[in-house]
């Protein structure tokens, strides 16, 4: 049983690494999307619920064009938005870009609705969630070797 955690808290660290090498991918290849200019539509910031308490984001929505075509978007950076704690982050986050201003959005040329301001590729709480289970069957299986139990 205790080699059965050590593989599983292995195979659950490979995947979270794996993932991360994905993102990371995701991320060098949005570095050579285009940009265009928009402007700001609205900025706040938003209360999203995590369990029994909440977390606060910046909600960014801007428009831009692109080949005569409108857009608008709410996608702040690739992957999971920026998630803050405290009310002073999250609204300095979202006071970069004010209401009204102009804004360099980069874009996929192949999906120009897809887009984003930031391109630092947010990977959130799941990242460290997938880490922490792994490195946990890890630890109960050298345990469980150690002390053979």
């Amino acid at each position: 049983m205790n080699i059965f955690f050590l593989i599983a808290g292995l195979i659950v660290v490979g995947v979270g690494l794996l993932r991360q090498a994905i993102k990371q991918g995701a991320g060098k290849k949005a570095q050579a999307w285009p940009t265009t200019q928009g402007v700001v539509v609205s900025s706040s910031v938003t209360k999203v619920p995590m369990g029994q308490s909440s977390m606060l984001t910046p909600a960014v929505l801007y428009s831009y064009e692109v080949g005569g075509a409108k857009h608008e978007s709410a996608a702040y950076r690739l992957g999971a938005p920026p998630m803050f704690n405290t009310p002073a982050k999250a609204e300095a986050a979202a006071a970069k870009y004010p209401a009204g201003s102009q804004v360099t959005v980069h874009y996929d040329p192949g999906k120009p609705d897809s887009s984003a301001l930031e391109l630092k590729v947010g990977d959130g709480y799941i990242g460290l969630m997938i880490y922490a289970f792994g490195a946990t069957f890890i630890c109960f299986g050298l345990l469980g070797l150690v002390l053979r139990f």
